[in-house]
């Protein structure tokens, strides 16, 4: 896995993005405010008495920070503890901005979009977690968006397979963004004999780095000590096309075929009209908005 600093947004694009390779950008949040103070402590002393609720359980922040703190890899703490920053901590926003040039455009709040669209799409969201918090499942971003994740604190290992590896990776039918393989960091190869020929790579993300994440990789991660993350997606003119056709798909396995080939042909039309705006500026703005 390459690591870069100073990359040029154009060839950024040429070799990461159109190509959908994998990066880590080592100063792509640099300028956000919180950037060089994030910290457990940080967030107890700003946020601690916080409340949230996680897998059914109510914590304060605070309290949350001194579990995973003490947690250990035999022991972990709960993980994914994961909230949405305009609706559980708004005054982050303004922490974490201006959004990367690199993630840009983002089309999802673009008027001519359907917003029920992104309805399950938490696009800005803060991840906490401890020694040995695992990801509960092997994934690629829902609709097949960019995923970016930024470590503020800590390090997390990510395990990443590539596109095309589906018929090994034991898909959900009912969910295709996810496996159906039940603890797939420790996997019972006797059940799920296929993963074994499938793929990875790992690597660890460093407090301070930027994953990049093409549409269609599937991942997972683990933490390796406490950690703080930032995590979005992003949905340009390169992914469109994959992103309608997951839209698509999505509104067959509902039920509704007509639906689905009337939000398709609409999806398709509108991504040419959107491609000209945005030499305009369009959808281009470091602001997070007010999803």
């Amino acid at each position: 896995m390459e690591r870069r600093t100073g990359l040029r947004l154009e060839e950024f694009i040429a070799s990461y993005r159109n190509p959908r390779r994998p990066v880590i950008l080592t100063d792509a949040a640099a300028t956000w405010p919180l950037y060089n103070k994030c910290s457990p402590d940080y967030f107890r002393d700003h946020y601690g008495q916080r409340k949230l609720r996680v897998h059914g359980q109510d914590y304060t922040l605070a309290a949350l920070i001194d579990l995973l703190q003490t947690s250990t890899l035999d022991q972990p703490g709960p993980y994914p503890c994961k909230f949405e920053l305009t609706r559980d901590f708004p005054e982050l926003v303004a922490e974490v901005t201006p959004r990367p040039p690199h993630s840009l455009p983002d089309r999802q709040r673009n008027p001519l979009l359907p917003q029920r669209l992104f309805g399950h799409v938490n696009n800005l969201e803060i991840f906490f977690g401890g020694p040995g918090g695992e990801f509960p499942y092997l994934h690629y971003d829902v609709m097949r968006l960019h995923a970016w994740i930024t470590q503020l604190h800590g390090d997390k290992e990510f395990t990443l397979y590539t596109p095309g590896q589906e018929h090994l990776l034991y898909i959900n039918p009912d969910i295709p963004w996810q496996s159906s393989i039940e603890d797939h960091h420790h996997p019972d190869y006797g059940r799920y004999p296929l993963f074994r020929q499938a793929k990875s790579q790992k690597v660890v993300v460093h407090a301070g780095e930027t994953l990049f994440l093409p549409c269609g990789w599937w991942h997972t991660a683990r933490s390796l000590g406490m950690t703080i993350s930032i995590a979005f997606d992003q949905l340009g003119s390169d992914n469109w096309g994959a992103f309608v056709g997951d839209v698509r798909d999505e509104r067959r396995r509902l039920g509704h075929p007509g639906k689905a080939a009337l939000l398709a042909t609409y999806l398709h039309l509108i991504g040419p009209v959107l491609g000209v705006a945005e030499h305009f500026g369009v959808n281009q703005t470091p602001h997070w908005g007010a999803r």
